[in-house]
């Protein structure tokens, strides 16, 4: 609803400012002239394109963002096997370090599992 409202005000604006705003003016571009073009199009086609592309730049940093995104979280995933895996693997090492022990005829750590 709000922006319903907002694009109805805008409206409004838009042709407020373009039924005031009718003077012919003549645009140089380097070597093109441009005659006779209304000023309110002077002043809100630039407008309008570099909205246009603010946005686009807008999506495009939006979907870089993503991508790194999801990047991250496939390493993250990653990460955490392996550590399950070494981790797995320190504990079979303290099991055999401790069944090593025994079998030699070391007195039982305090510590040990």
């Amino acid at each position: 609803m709000a922006t319903l409202l907002a694009s109805v005000a805008l409206g409004v604006l838009f042709a407020l400012f373009a039924t005031q705003n009718t003077s012919p003016v003549t645009l140089n571009f380097g070597g093109r002239t441009l005659a006779n073009i209304p000023i309110y199009l002077a002043i809100l086609i630039p407008l309008l394109t570099g909205l246009t592309l603010a946005l686009l730049f807008h999506i495009v940093k939006g979907l870089s963002q993503n991508l790194t995104i999801s990047e991250q979280k496939d390493q993250m995933k990653n990460l955490k096997k392996e550590l399950a895996e070494v981790t797995k693997d320190a504990h079979k090492f303290q099991l055999e370090n401790t069944k090593l022990k025994t079998e030699n005829g070391n007195p039982e750590d305090e510590d040990s599992i």
